[in-house]
């Protein structure tokens, strides 16, 4: 999946500026698989952070037939993938948590090859700074060490890409009051939790205060937990666009209409 954004260039490049007066609120809406027509946000953390972990552990190659004259990489990097998994639930706070997925493992071409190097990528999601910055350090610390015990180095490339989507409290109990007023009560839920997904959006909300719903599209008679968003089989009713442009309209007209009051 493509994960450039268009949020931050476009705030680099003055959309925010670009009605010539201060910008006082933003709302976006986010189609999901999910009980149709059902409308779902929260003040606070919505979704969370990302960065990209390309680990590499080198040691030195050989013939699988002589792993004694090598330093091989590849359990070394194998008992990462463990530690990672571990760390998870033992260096952060259960209320402040962090995901860590291994998505890719990459060692030798041949079966019968010791490699020089192997490499992993994860993808890490975040609901704070605290525990990104926390986390580098655990991961960086882990790798080398366990490379160290392995007679191997490790070189650790952390990037962060999104930050943690934070809806402004204030306006998300307004969005919720208003969408009900709308839509009805039965279609607007307030969530629980924060979701672990990630949304460029969140760019913009570090810059004005705002809110980011969510808005359930599965069609009517398909089950709305049987696939998600990012599978090649998840179907949408594109008749709800209307109720998401009514949505954001009215949000923004009720937005205005405060700044006008005072």
């Amino acid at each position: 999946e493509e994960v450039e954004g268009g949020a931050e260039p476009m705030i680099a490049e003055g959309v925010l500026e670009a009605a010539g007066v201060p910008v006082v609120a933003a709302y976006g809406i986010h189609v999901e698989a999910d009980v149709r027509g059902r409308f779902t946000t929260k003040g606070g953390p919505l979704m969370a952070g990302f960065a990209d972990l390309n680990l590499t552990i080198h040691g030195a190659g050989g013939h699988s037939s002589q792993p004694q004259a090598t330093r091989d990489p590849v359990p070394a990097l194998a008992e990462v993938v463990l530690a990672l998994n571990t760390m998870t639930g033992r260096s952060f706070d259960i209320f402040d948590p962090v995901v860590v997925s291994v998505t890719q493992l990459e060692a030798a071409q041949a079966s019968n090859v010791i490699p020089d190097s192997a490499k992993l990528t994860a993808s890490i999601r975040f609901l704070s700074a605290e525990s990104v910055a926390l986390l580098q350090e655990r991961v960086t610390e882990i790798a080398e060490n366990i490379a160290r015990a392995h007679r191997c180095t490790a070189e650790v490339d952390f990037q962060v890409g999104f930050p943690v989507t934070v809806n402004n409290p204030a306006e998300s109990t307004v969005v919720l009051e208003r969408l009900g007023s709308v839509f009805g009560s039965e279609r607007v839920v307030e969530m629980e939790h924060p979701r672990m997904g990630s949304e460029d959006f969140s760019f913009v909300l570090q810059k004005v205060p705002g809110t980011f719903v969510f808005l359930g599209a599965t069609p009517e008679g398909i089950d709305p937990d049987a696939e998600t968003n990012h599978s090649p089989r998840v179907v949408f009713d594109d008749g709800l666009l209307g109720d998401q442009a009514a949505a954001l309209a009215h949000l923004a007209f009720a937005r205005l209409e405060d700044e006008e009051r005072g």
